[in-house]
């Protein structure tokens, strides 16, 4: 199968993600005929993909990107017949070059897929081969890191060929007057040596690694192209020799054979697709490629797409995302929150800062929590895809201190983390403090999005007992931070979702004769009683709690794994010598949580990424710390704090980054430095978006469009500043055969003027004629010849060859052609005010559309979360009804209620909202004012008139200063005048005293005259 074009096979993003095209692996799947695979890399802006399209004699293929890289980097890949040989595919890989120092780490692993996949391995770079260009090679050295080889022979006898092309060359191929081929030149280079520390240096990796090297020289292909791209110089303008050693190389590689594998095993498209897939996933998981299991694993694995399947290049890629090189792909735990011998929690800021400080992406975070030496460190393992990793500890003492911390990539989820909590075993009686299990417990709670709480045995009431740490949560956790009579009832928009597993179950799952799922064995363990008495109450409240804080529960049944003897080591032990009921029930256990454990959120639905998961540790465990209770509401304003404050730091560096590295100073016009921000900035305004949250009021997108547009004035500045010093130059250096005459006095002989004339002018005609001085160079010249002028009127009242009449006529001229000139300089400026002038409007536009797209996102998050949370609603109700309890079902339908206008109101956001919103950010100035007044008093309107509306439904009844109580409920110690009554005008003024903030409904009836009223002013005292 062709591709017409190259396509992407991988790209690694700035965020680190390395994503797996699934067309291009679609492509390689549909090719059953053998494949030769060329694989070229070096450093960026060497000719690679125009080499690579003239191995072929196509004019196109690869895109020549001229220096302009496109954002992150990729390995492009392209398919075609091979060109001399009938029944084989040629493979093309064009590996982006990889520099700087952000990639350090990337490099060997990407050369290492390229090594392990291609026939030959072209290294492209410029001018000579020395020590220097040896040295930007010693990435491959690290090698061994990733790919594991077997004996000398074996490794030697499927490693690709060598082959190193040097474009523009400078070899100096003479020697005692002989001339040397490439590759003498190239073996002389690589004479064997040993880097520092015994580490293998590049010449003696290159030449025990690669059996077959071989060296080519490219002269310029075309030196009088100038800044044309290769690909628009037609064949005829291109230089013979070049053309001759393009055919060569073609020549070379098209004559190798495609066998890959030991025992020169061809190699089809479709085993080609397997192999990418099965060394990608290697490396993704930490581990070796070893070169002798990979034909085997190719050739037993299924492929990925039946033949002949449809891969229309028109039709969306899908991709699949996995994580190499990640420093969060961890291989033992590091614990997170300390536990002190005292009992006093403290955060790991090494974990924080170098481990969650380094993810960007989405988190999936797993607790799990239970009594100790229950066997929770083993379910964690399992999850992380480890034999070893969480200690697993074989006595009775707990193992565990504290809360420790894995990440690693989600299996199943496409650039997301997996983090994994293991908690401290609960009910150590070593410990001696239950107080600090209750918080251990409300941590796992608060950090997780799904929390499996482990226990032995049965789930009877013992159990139940023991899990009373659920029943204290409303005493350790707050939802806002002015508190309220019962915040349990929020609990469920934030708790995680719960997994109750029981270990060494021995029971069977019937009841009452009949078999039940672990579900139904959970949810009548669940089950309420009915009555009033202090037992009942005892024995419903854990209960009620987890049926009404979790918004789903699931339940899974171990067997027991092993004898006590195999227990000891489970470590050490293969799920080969494992119950097989055990094993099967572990794995049912991760795969549901792979598939079913969502993104960590906040209020609101906001996704949490590894960074804010960090800052939420820190603000819980200070707040435990100080003595207050960990409050969601302030967690999340200081979490949007951190955040949306280091959003704007980081969208305006891309910002100015982007800008330094697309704009070529000076620009010619003001235009053309405005297209290139009218493009960069939507792209920064984007990455802003991406990190930004909860911005009330617009306040961090204003405070980011500020800096944008200090960025932007100051790069537009300093474009103006470089296009003064440039045209000042060529004006200088014009002018400097002026100012030798000028010096030896030329223009003071009589007829000097009219040679000065011709000077002049020959001096603004070339300067005119002269590119890239910038956006000054009309308002240089204009000041130039304003200088000049005095100048010009004593020479031409010196020349006595001119009469006066023709000294008048050429004054005039010269009047003209400086009004003319300082004409065309307004008109420079006035283009560069009207086009700093449409700048702002279009930056005004673009925020309003990306708000409007942010607006919808948050609409979207919202209202999945007030479906998700009503659903849960809805089901706890119908299974009070089925167990009898009415009144429980009845009082839950009033919060189901107000969960519907919620939901309702989520799902249609107020268009005046919206209009404020907008209205803020276009605005200018200081009339920013005006829509920033009228949200406050949106707000006062929702959070006081509309409850007052509640409690007064007829309007007969509502109190005559009905829109300035709300107002003064909000203030403290304030005294002003009452409005107004609806009804009639007042002969008196009123004014209200308010002595503390209260809130309507709770202070509305207690108005009392206030005892210093006199005359017509009256003063009344709200007292709390």
């Amino acid at each position: 199968m062709e591709t017409g074009d190259a396509i992407s096979l991988l790209e690694l993003t700035p965020s680190g993600s390395l994503t797996l095209n699934l067309k291009a692996i679609q492509v390689l799947s549909a090719i059953t005929q053998p494949v030769l695979v060329v694989a070229i890399s070096g450093p960026p802006n060497t000719g690679k993909s125009y080499l690579m399209n003239r191995l072929v004699n196509r004019t196109k293929g690869f895109p020549l990107r001229s220096g302009k890289m496109l954002p992150g980097w990729r390995t492009w890949m392209w398919c075609l017949p091979h060109p001399e040989r009938a029944n084989e595919y040629l493979v093309i890989l064009d590996i982006d070059g990889l520099e700087g120092e952000r990639n350090e780490n990337t490099k060997p692993q990407i050369f290492a897929l390229a090594y392990v996949l291609s026939n030959i391995f072209i290294y492209n770079s410029k001018g000579t081969v020395d020590q220097e260009a040896l040295d930007k090679l010693n990435y491959i050295t690290k090698l061994p890191r990733y790919v594991q080889e077997g004996a000398v022979d074996s490794h030697r006898e499927i490693c690709p060929e060598f082959l190193w092309c040097v474009r523009d060359s400078e070899l100096e191929l003479w020697m005692d007057g002989f001339r040397l081929v490439a590759d003498d030149y190239l073996n002389a280079v690589l004479l064997p040596g040993q880097g520092p520390d015994g580490v293998s240096s590049v010449s003696r990796f290159l030449t025990e690694r690669f059996g077959h090297r071989k060296c080519l020289e490219f002269s310029r292909p075309c030196p009088e192209a100038g800044a044309l791209r290769l690909d628009q110089v037609l064949e005829g303008e291109l230089a013979r020799d070049f053309q001759l050693q393009t055919e060569r190389l073609r020549g070379h590689v098209l004559g190798v054979r495609p066998e890959r594998g030991p025992g020169g095993s061809v190699v089809s498209g479709q085993a080609l697709a397997r192999m990418v897939e099965h060394c990608v996933s290697r490396l993704c998981q930490g581990q070796l490629i070893v070169l002798e299991d990979l034909y085997d694993a190719t050739r037993h694995s299924v492929p990925t797409v039946p033949q002949g399947a449809a891969t229309d290049r028109t039709m969306p890629q899908p991709t699949k995302t996995v994580r190499i090189g990640v420093p969060w792909n961890m291989e033992r735990p590091v614990c997170l929150i300390e536990n002190s011998s005292a009992g006093e929690l403290s955060v790991n800021r090494e974990a924080v800062d170098q481990i969650l400080s380094t993810i960007s992406q989405p988190v999936v975070v797993v607790a799990i929590a239970g009594l100790y030496r229950t066997g929770k460190s083993y379910l964690m393992n399992k999850l992380a895809g480890k034999q070893k990793g969480f200690s697993l500890g074989s006595t009775i003492q707990s193992h565990t201190k504290g809360i420790w911390m894995m990440c690693v990539p989600h299996p199943v989820r496409p650039d997301h983390c997996l983090i994994l909590l293991d908690t401290e075993g609960l009910g150590d009686v070593e410990k001696g403090d239950p107080t600090n299990d209750s918080w251990i417990f409300a941590l796992a709670v608060l950090l997780s999005s799904m929390l499996v709480y482990n226990s032995m045995g049965t789930i009877d009431q013992y159990a139940m007992d023991k899990l009373h740490y659920v029943t204290e949560l409303t005493e350790l956790i707050k939802v806002k931070a002015t508190g309220g009579e019962d915040e349990s009832t929020e609990f469920a928009r934030f708790f995680p979702a719960f997994v109750w597993s029981v270990r060494d179950f021995t029971l069977d799952l019937t009841l009452e004769g009949r078999k039940v799922t672990e579900d139904g064995y959970l949810e009548n363990a669940l089950k309420l009683k009915h009555g009033a008495s202090p037992n009942v109450q005892k024995y419903n409240l854990p209960r009620e709690c987890i049926r009404n804080y979790f918004p789903t529960r699931k339940c899974f049944v171990f067997d027991r794994p092993a004898d006590k003897d195999t227990m000891r080591n489970m470590e050490e032990v293969p799920d080969s010598c494992l119950d097989a009921a055990f094993v099967n029930q572990a794995q049912r256990f991760v795969q549901y949580v792979y598939r079913t454990a969502q993104t960590k959120t906040l209020k609101g639905g906001y996704p949490v990424t590894g960074q804010m998961l960090g800052a939420l540790v820190l603000t819980y465990v200070d707040s435990i710390r100080s003595g207050h209770l960990p409050c969601l509401e302030s967690a999340v304003h200081t979490l949007a704090d951190i955040e949306n404050t280091a959003a704007i730091q980081e969208a305006a560096q891309a910002y100015g980054k982007w800008m330094g590295e697309r704009v070529t100073l000076p620009t010619e016009t003001v235009k053309e430095l405005s297209e290139i921000h009218n493009q960069v900035h939507p792209e920064a305004l984007q990455l802003f978006m991406r990190r930004c949250f909860k911005d009330e009021g617009q306040r961090y997108q204003q405070e980011f469009t500020k800096e944008v547009a200090a960025i932007y004035a100051d790069i537009s500045e300093k474009n103006r500043e470089l296009s003064t010093d440039i045209s000042n130059r060529i004006i200088l250096d014009l002018g400097a055969g002026i100012q030798e005459k000028i010096r030896i006095g030329s223009y003071t002989k009589p007829g000097g003027y009219s040679e000065y004339e011709k000077d002049m002018a020959e001096l603004v005609r070339k300067y005119r004629a002269k590119p890239r001085k910038g956006v000054q160079a009309q308002q240089v010249l204009q000041d130039f010849l304003a200088t000049k002028q005095q100048l010009s009127d004593s020479i031409r009242q010196a020349d006595q060859t001119m009469t006066t009449s023709q000294k008048e006529i050429q004054a005039a001229r010269e009047r003209a052609e400086v009004a003319e000139q300082q004409q065309r300089a307004k008109e420079e400026e006035k283009r560069a005010a009207e086009q700093r002038l449409v700048d702002e409007r279009r930056a005004a536009e673009v925020n309003l559309d990306q708000l409007k797209e942010k607006a919808k996102q948050e609409q979207a998050r919202l209202v999945q979360e007030h479906e998700r949370l009503l659903t849960q609603r809805l089901q706890e109700q119908d299974k009070l009804m089925k167990e009898g309890f009415q009144g429980r079902a009845d009082a839950l339908q009033r919060e189901i209620d107000a969960l519907k206008v919620e939901k309702k109101q989520a799902a249609s956001p107020s268009l005046v909202d919206v209009v404020i919103d907008t209205s803020i950010l276009a605005a200018p100035g200081f009339f920013k004012v005006i829509p920033i007044a009228a949200k406050v008093g949106k707000f006062l309107w929702d959070k006081f008139w509309q409850p007052m509306q509640a409690v007064y439904p007829d309007e007969g009844q509502m109190p005559e200063t009905w829109i300035l109580l709300p107002l003064g409920c909000c203030l403290t110690d304030c005294a002003f005048p009452a409005p107004p009554s609806r009804q009639s005008l007042l002969p008196i003024s009123w004014k209200f005293h308010f002595r503390h903030r209260t809130s309507l409904t709770q202070g509305w009836d207690r108005l009392e005259p206030h005892p210093m009223n006199a005359g017509s002013e009256l003063r009344w005292d709200l007292l709390l």
